[in-house]
């Protein structure tokens, strides 16, 4: 065991005797209230902005003599209290001194526990989500923090919040003390949901962070020193009491302000777009609760004297703590515990299934064989909840498994679906997304990705889902050679029968991998072939502009004025005109076959204005002199910036787009025309006009055959179709390197 992890065991220990601890004081405020005599009454020590500080009832059991607002001012009694007890309280009501006779009861310990249950609900959600996470994962820092906070608010719940302070309390010794512990444990509960919001998802930095812990838990008691300083100036001992009394009044104002920057804080410093999922979550839940706190209870308490609603009903305001935690826990798997919340239903389930199973049993025995007292017929009942106790285990852990871990129980359904899949795929390029999806799908993964080794390093194919920065990964293998890697990420542990699983997937996912490779290198030979291809007919054409071309029209010159030294009508003076004649044809076909290699208006003026150059000769074409007819109207649409083309593709596109635009003008009879451009891993290329389509019975042209085979060459395709109202779409998609993109 390395020296971190035993410090990290001994903190976990630490933090777990301190709870145990914790829970035993809240055990002793528990059996303090219940043996402890009661009047039956609620009051509020404290002082307000509308009425100075006083010991006022607030509310009282049914058939007390004590009224709500009665100002308690002395009570008289015996010293010890016991129940059955006479106590005259002096109280001022209506204005009025009088006394009131109270008979000391016993406290209805049960009757105010069924009243909170709103408390109850949301310290049994805290408490169970708090244990889980700490059982499974006790170095975590922020189960650490949970566990704390579900000790605390045991105190603080057992202490004031369901056993709120009665007037008999101020002279019943302690009574007084276990409420006040459970008001200095509230203040302390802030400090634990600051120390929670430090720790989750994860801690980066292990001293910085124990540093800010102590100043949290340091907080509260400095915060309640500096509001005690008040009751220096104050003389009346009910006003003291009211400041002394309130330990947790500073820290209400203080400490969500902190918790919600701190979230804050975290979440915008984080590069895990799984952690600031989970940070989402939480800061909702904290953030909201805090909010209906102080704008229900805390605020209104203090400015008015009362709250919005019963304070029985306080705990609902952080009710989406717990639910958050779990639905971070459940959905983004923080700390990564699916195999506690898989197991624990699996047992839950079973438990209940066994009991119904006993049940069944006995009420049948009972019903044949009354009564079910003989030793055989508690045996039969036995015999039957065992005989159907694994194959329900088995077939609840199967349910259960499936809905968390998918088929991973199953490996071979795993490869069954991913062979389907592969099956149904036609294109090189979609077996990778298709695997990743099959396995990601199948195995209930967040995220799951393949990469490729390109000149000995990973470059990613394709992926699936977010990555985070939990992350496995297992080598994809062809024939002993390693051609990539399958990253799976998400889970910070991966099951026994997952690892099983994935590397099933692995042998089979290797094959695909390696033809995938093979595809990929043929594409970028056939794109070097084209490149160098383009490259070559580029020389070509400047060798025949720049040599060429010059030397014939030297040529032509001398003939010229050779002809000018000679009779025309000579035989001379005719060979040297049929020289001419010939040479010119020469050149005419030279430029022909140089447009043809490469169109010069391309390095000229560019591709868009190459384009609407055509297109705007087309619409002169087309448009009749005397006005009649204005002919086809072509409307360009191309972003405002284009990558720099590979000179293949600038050719492709300008010959793909010009036959279109040709074919428009001389077979569809249409008005218009448009034109789109546009980029994002490919170039593509729409033609759309309004004319008469397609007919029935088409016949391959040339013009057609060579748009698709431009397309094909380099990897892309063109598709000519008729329109549904009318007209004819030319789409052309052409792939980009990444260079360009």
């Amino acid at each position: 065991m390395s020296g971190a992890s035993a410090d990290a065991r001994r903190l976990s220990a630490a933090y777990l005797l301190l709870t145990l601890a914790l829970l035993g004081v809240a055990g002793w405020c528990l059996l303090s209230r219940a043996l402890a005599p009661s009047d039956g009454t609620t009051v509020n020590v404290g002082d307000s902005a509308v009425s100075p500080a006083a010991v006022i009832v607030i509310a009282h059991e049914p058939g007390s003599p004590l009224r709500t607002g009665d100002e308690v001012l002395a009570i008289n009694g015996t010293e010890r209290v016991e129940v059955g007890d006479d106590l005259v309280y002096r109280v001022l009501r209506g204005g009025e001194v009088v006394e009131v006779t109270v008979t000391a009861r016993a406290y209805p310990l049960f009757g105010k526990l069924a009243q909170g249950w709103p408390t109850l609900l949301v310290i049994g959600l805290l408490t169970g989500t708090s244990i889980v996470i700490f059982w499974f994962r006790p170095t975590e820092p922020a189960a650490r923090a949970a566990l704390l906070s579900a000790g605390i608010t045991a105190v603080t719940t057992t202490g004031a919040t369901f056993f709120p302070l009665e007037a008999l309390d101020l002279v019943a010794g302690g009574q007084f003390w276990r409420w006040f512990a459970g008001e200095a444990a509230f203040a302390l509960l802030w400090s634990a949901m600051l120390h929670f919001a430090l720790a989750f998802p994860a801690v980066s930095d292990a001293r910085g962070h124990r540093r800010w812990v102590a100043l949290a838990y340091l907080g509260a008691p400095l915060l309640y020193g500096l509001w005690c300083l008040r009751a220096v100036w104050l003389n009346d001992p009910v006003e003291r009491l009211a400041v002394l009394g309130s330990p947790a009044v500073p820290a209400l104002f203080v400490y969500p302000l902190v918790i919600l920057a701190v979230l804050i804080g975290k979440y915008r410093r984080s590069a895990d777009p799984t952690a600031r999922r989970r940070l989402r979550w939480l800061a909702a839940a904290l953030g909201v609760g805090a909010t209906v706190y102080l704008a229900v209870w805390a605020l209104p308490t203090r400015l008015t004297g009362a709250p919005l609603l019963p304070e029985s009903y306080h705990a609902l305001a952080f009710l989406p703590v717990p639910v958050a935690v779990a639905a971070a826990i459940l959905r983004h798997r923080a700390l990564d515990i699916e195999v506690v919340i898989s197991r624990s239903l699996i047992y839950g389930a079973l438990s209940a299934g066994v009991v119904a199973t006993y049940v069944a049993a006995v009420a049948g025995l009972s019903l044949l064989f009354p009564p079910i007292d003989p030793l055989w017929q508690q045996a039969v009942a036995a015999a039957g909840v065992a005989a159907l106790a694994q194959p329900l285990r088995d077939r609840l852990q199967e349910l259960v498994n499936k809905r968390f871990f998918g088929d991973a129980d199953d490996p071979y359904r795993v490869v069954s679906a991913l062979a389907s899949r592969l099956e149904n795929t036609h294109a090189p390029e979609a077996m990778l997304p298709g695997i990743v999806e099959t396995v990601a799908a199948a195995l209930r993964l967040p995220y799951v990705a393949i990469e490729i080794q390109v000149k000995g390093h990973g470059e990613i194919a394709a992926s699936t889902g977010t990555p985070s920065a939990d992350t496995h990964r297992l080598p994809l293998t062809f024939q002993g050679e390693r051609v990539g890697t399958l990253v799976i990420g998400g889970r910070a542990v991966l099951r026994r029968r997952d690892r099983a699983a994935l590397a099933e997937v692995a042998r089979h996912a290797g094959t695909a991998v390696h033809t995938v490779r093979l595809t990929r290198e043929l594409r970028r030979s056939r794109d070097r072939l084209v490149r160098a291809r383009e490259e070559e007919r580029r020389r070509i054409l400047h060798e025949l502009h720049d040599g060429v071309g010059p030397t014939l029209a030297a040529i032509a010159l001398g003939l010229d004025a050779s002809r000018r030294g000679v009779d025309a009508g000579s035989a001379t003076g005719l060979l040297l005109a049929r020289l001419r004649d010939e040479l010119q044809t020469a050149i005419t076909e030279i430029r022909r076959l140089a447009h043809g290699l490469r169109p010069p208006v391309l390095d000229q003026i560019g591709l868009v204005p190459a384009i609407r150059e055509y297109a705007g000769a087309l619409a002169s074409r087309t448009a009749r002199p005397d006005g009649t007819d204005e002919g086809v109207t072509f409307m360009l649409e191309v972003p405002t910036v284009l990558p720099r083309l590979p000179a293949s593709i600038d050719v492709a596109a300008y010959r793909i787009v010009c036959e279109a635009l040709t074919n428009v003008t001389r077979h569809a009879r249409a008005t218009a025309c448009a034109v789109r451009l546009w980029v994002d891993d490919d170039l593509h290329i729409e033609v759309v006009d309004d004319g008469v389509g397609l007919p029935r019975r088409t016949v391959g042209g040339v013009g057609l055959a060579s748009m698709r085979e431009r397309a094909a060459e380099l990897g892309g395709d063109c598709l000519v179709e008729a329109e549904a109202d009318g007209g004819t779409r030319v789409s052309a998609t052409l792939p980009l390197p990444k260079e360009c993109l």
